[in-house]
C-alpha cells in the first residue's frame, strides 16, 4: 500500500519539484519504505510516490515506474491479486519484465489492452495514475467497489491528484474553501459521499470510474456499475446445496488470492462472525503461523475478548490483545482528527486496531469489512423492508400518512423525527435507508445550524441523490445490500479503513469486498441468506461448521467502541468546550442536544458528529 500524488498542467507553467516533493512527503505515513519522483522534460507533468513494500520489496519495485522505452510512467497504490496470471499472459505475448511487482504488470497490461480492458481484468484494490508521453494524457483510475480512495482538483488547465486530500492542499494552489453543502450531506449521511468532499475545489473519484486528462480537458467514465450485478437473476433458481458449495469455493479461492504477499499477513480478530470467518479461512489456506490482533476494553459491556480468544484458540493463531481506554482516546485525539482528512463519524475503531496491529509488528492485516453487507448481517436487512411495507399499507389508508405525520411531527426524539421524515414522502427503500442509516434529518439540520449556514448546507440537496437507483434489483434484500455497499460501506467503512490504517503504515485487505465474491452473492436467492432470524446463514453453512457455536449465536455487537462511556467521562470537557465555542450551530438547539445526551435521551453519534464537523468548519 502506498501514497500517490501528482500534477499535470497545460498552461506551460513549469511544475515546481519542491512543491511536488512537499505533497509527496505529506503522505510519508502511507509509505515509509521508499520514495520517488518523476517530472517530464518540459516540466508539465509530475508524479510522486511513497512506498509501503509488500510485493517485491526490492528496488526493482521502485515508483514511479516506467515501461522499457520510458513512454509510460505509473504511480500506483494497491494490490492486484491476479497479477501473476496477467503477468504470464503478457509474457506469452512478448512483454519483458524487470521486476516481480504487480505495478509493472499494470504498465504492460495497459500497453497490451488499453485502459478499459485493463481495468476489467484487474482483481484487487487500487488507484493509479498513468502518464502516456506519446499521447500526452494522464489517466487516473479507481477500483470497482471503492477500497482505495483518490482525490483530485481541476482548476483551469491544471489537475492535481493524491491518495489523501492533505497532499492536494500542500500544493498551495487550492483555496481551502469549505463546502457547506458537503457539511449538510455529512450531517445527513454520517460521511461525505463521493464525488463531494468538504472542500469546494476538491473532488473524490467515484469507484468504478477513471479520468482521462489531456489538452481537451478532463473526461470521466464509468467502467463498472454494481447495480447491474444486483439485477442478475441467473442463479436465483439453484439449490441451496449448490449455493453453499459455490460460496465455499469462492471464499477459499478469494482468501488464497488475498494472502499473496512477500511479508507476513495477519488479521483483525474481534470475535464476531466476519473476523472469525476470515481467521478460519486463513488457517485453512495458510500453513504458516498467523498473528491476530484484538482491541479489548476490560470491565465494560463492549469487551469481546473472550470470543476473540475462543477463535484464536480454535484456529491456533498467535494472538495479541491491546487494551484501549478513554485516556488513550485523549492522547490520540489530535492524530485521529488529522488522519480523517475530512469529516466522518466512523473509523476510530479502525484507527486503534491498526495502531495495535502495527505495534504487533505487522505491515499487512485482513479485515472482515464487507461481510455484513453481502451476507445480510445488519438489522437493516429485515427492518427496512418491514418499514417499507408498513409505510405502503399506511399510504393506502385514507388520510393515514397525513394523520401519522400530525401525530409525530412535534416529537424531537430521534426515532420520531426520522419517522416523520419517512412519512413526509412516498415510501421508497432508498429514502427509508437514508433515514435509517443517517444521523440527522433535513428538518433537524435546519434547526441545528446557524440560519445562513443551514441555507447553504441544504440548498439544492436531494437527500437520496447520492444513493443508487435500486428499483431493478432482484429482491428487497438485495436493494438493502446494494445501498449498504454503495453508501455505508463505500463512504464510511472503506474510506475510513484506508485512511486510519495508513496513518500507521498498515495495509488492510478486505476479502469480503472482492468483486467476484460480491457478484456471486448478489445473484443467489435471499432465501438461502437468512434463516428464522439468524443472519449470515449462507456464510455460516459455507464454512462447514468451522465457526464455534458460541460465536455464531452470540448477540450481535459489531466492532463497537465504548464511545458513549468516553463522551460522558474523559472526552466530556473537550467536546462540550468545543461545541460551546462553536459559531456554526444554533445556540438553543445545540444546548438542547447536549442536555438530551447527558440526560440519556440521545445517541452519542449526534454529539460526536457535531464535534467532528466543528473541527473542519471553524
Amino acid at each position: 500500500m502506498c501514497g500517490i500524488t501528482g500534477i499535470i498542467n497545460f498552461n506551460n507553467a513549469p511544475i515546481s519539484e519542491n512543491v511536488l516533493i512537499g505533497m509527496r512527503n505529506s503522505l510519508s505515513h502511507r509509505g515509509p519504505d521508499d520514495t520517488g519522483v518523476y517530472i517530464n522534460k518540459i516540466k508539465t507533468v509530475g508524479l510522486a510516490h511513497k512506498r509501503l513494500s509488500i510485493i517485491d520489496p526490492s528496488s526493482a519495485g521502485h515508483q514511479p515506474m516506467c515501461n522499457e522505452d520510458g513512454t509510460l510512467w505509473i504511480t500506483y497504490n494497491g494490490e492486484i491479486y491476479n497479477y501473476s496470471e496477467l503477468r504470464n499472459r503478457l509474457k506469452n505475448s512478448g512483454h519483458i519484465f524487470k521486476s516481480n511487482s504487480d505495478t509493472e504488470t499494470i504498465v504492460h497490461a495497459y500497453e497490451e489492452w488499453g485502459i478499459e480492458a485493463l481495468l476489467r481484468k484487474l482483481r484487487g484494490m487500487f488507484t493509479f495514475a498513468i502518464y502516456d508521453t506519446k499521447s500526452q494524457r494522464l489517466i487516473i483510475a479507481r477500483d470497482r467497489l471503492g477500497i482505495k480512495p483518490i482525490y483530485y482538483s481541476h482548476n483551469n488547465d491544471t489537475v492535481i491528484f493524491a491518495s489523501e486530500i492533505k497532499a492536494i492542499l500542500k500544493s498551495n494552489s487550492i483555496l481551502k474553501k469549505r463546502d457547506f453543502q458537503s457539511a449538510g450531506l455529512f450531517l445527513l449521511h454520517g460521511s461525505i459521499p463521493a464525488p463531494k468532499t468538504i472542500y469546494k475545489e476538491i473532488s473524490a473519484l467515484e469507484p468504478g470510474h477513471f479520468l482521462t486528462i489531456n489538452r481537451n480537458g478532463l473526461r470521466k467514465k464509468r467502467y463498472y456499475d454494481p447495480r447491474k450485478i444486483f439485477s442478475d437473476t441467473s442463479l436465483l433458481k439453484i439449490s441451496e446445496e449448490d449455493a453453499v458449495e459455490r460460496v465455499r469455493s469462492c471464499l477459499n479461492e478469494t482468501i488464497k488470492c488475498h494472502l499473496i504477499s512477500d511479508v507476513p499477513v495477519g488479521a483483525f480478530l474481534s470475535g464476531g462472525i466476519d473476523s472469525t470467518a476470515v481467521a478460519a479461512l486463513m488457517r485453512e489456506a495458510e500453513h504458516k503461523p498467523i498473528k491476530t490482533v484484538s482491541i479489548v476494553f476490560p470491565d465494560t459491556p463492549y469487551d469481546e475478548a473472550k470470543y476473540a480468544k475462543l477463535a484464536a484458540r480454535r484456529f491456533e493463531t498467535e494472538h495479541v490483545e491491546i487494551e484501549v481506554n478513554g485516556k488513550n482516546m485523549i492522547e490520540h485525539l489530535d492524530k485521529i482528527l488529522g488522519s480523517m482528512d475530512q469529516p466522518t463519524i466512523n473509523g476510530v475503531n479502525t484507527y486503534f486496531v491498526s495502531w495495535a496491529t502495527a505495534q504487533a509488528g505487522l505491515k499487512v492485516a485482513m479485515s472482515g469489512v464487507g461481510g455484513d453487507e453481502i451476507f445480510g448481517g445488519y438489522p437493516s436487512f429485515t427492518q427496512i423492508p418491514k418499514l417499507y411495507n408498513f409505510l405502503r399499507v399506511l399510504s393506502w389508508v385514507p388520510f393515514g400518512r397525513k394523520a401519522a405525520c400530525s401525530i409525530v411531527k412535534n416529537y424531537e426524539k430521534s426515532v420520531m423525527a426520522k419517522l416523520y421524515s419517512m412519512l413526509s414522502s412516498a415510501p421508497s427503500i432508498p429514502d427509508i435507508y437514508l433515514n435509517y442509516r443517517g444521523v440527522f434529518t433535513q428538518e433537524q439540520i435546519q434547526k441545528l445550524l446557524r440560519p445562513d449556514i443551514a441555507r447553504e448546507a441544504l440548498e439544492d440537496i436531494e437527500p437520496c441523490s447520492f444513493l443508487p437507483d435500486c428499483s431493478k434489483t432482484n429482491s428487497k434484500f438485495n436493494q438493502v445490500s446494494l445501498l449498504e455497499i454503495t453508501s455505508y460501506m463505500r463512504n464510511q467503512l472503506l474510506r475510513d479503513t484506508d485512511v486510519f490504517s495508513m496513518a500507521h503504515s498498515l495495509e488492510v485487505r478486505v476479502p469480503f469486498v472482492d468483486h467476484i465474491l460480491v457478484e456471486l452473492l448478489a445473484k443467489i436467492s435471499v432465501k438461502y441468506k437468512t434463516n428464522k432470524g439468524t443472519p449470515k446463514m449462507l456464510l455460516i453453512k459455507a464454512l462447514n461448521k468451522k465457526l464455534p457455536e458460541e460465536i455464531i449465536f452470540r448477540p450481535k455487537m459489531g466492532f463497537t467502541f465504548p464511545f458513549d462511556m468516553w463522551l460522558r467521562k474523559e472526552l466530556k470537557n473537550i467536546v462540550v468546550e468545543k461545541l460551546n465555542k462553536s459559531h456554526i450551530f444554533n445556540l438553543a438547539y445545540r444546548e438542547r442536544l447536549l442536555k438530551d445526551y447527558f440526560d440519556n435521551r440521545l445517541h452519542w453519534s449526534k454529539i460526536w458528529t457535531c464535534f467532528v464537523l466543528s473541527n473542519w468548519l471553524e
